[in-house]
């Protein structure tokens, strides 16, 4: 998240396509818009099939994400979650690293044998 003034995104302007006009954006899902259900269903799917489930620097604040914490507790699976702050999530887990996520993956990483480039192309 960003706290930006008035000032400086005053003049901000989302580019059209060039070739419908509509809105130009990437394939992501912005605050307070619906997940296509499609992609819902999909990570239903996962956390179905998964044997545990592990969270990766999110407050679960949304309900997007909190659903499948929810959907993997309520069938007996594990979850972990890794954010510095405590989460929505946190009474379904068993339990929480409340490290900020960075350090706590670079630890991961080094007791792995892994460098910070491996890491992040593997």
């Amino acid at each position: 998240d960003a706290d930006l003034t008035d000032e400086q995104v005053g003049d901000f302007r989302v580019v059209p396509c060039t070739v419908c006009g509509g809105i130009l954006k990437p394939d992501v899902v912005f605050f307070g818009e619906n997940v296509p259900p499609e992609r819902v269903e999909h990570c239903r799917e996962l956390v179905r099939t998964a044997s545990s489930l592990l969270v990766l620097g999110s407050s679960l604040t949304v309900m997007s994400g909190l659903r499948f914490v929810r959907q993997a507790a309520d069938a007996g699976k594990p979850v972990l979650i890794v954010n510095h702050d405590a989460t929505r999530g946190d009474r379904l887990a068993v339990t929480r690293v409340g490290l900020a996520l960075g350090p706590a993956l670079t630890t991961v990483a080094d007791r792995l044998g892994l460098s910070v480039e491996a890491a992040a192309t593997a």
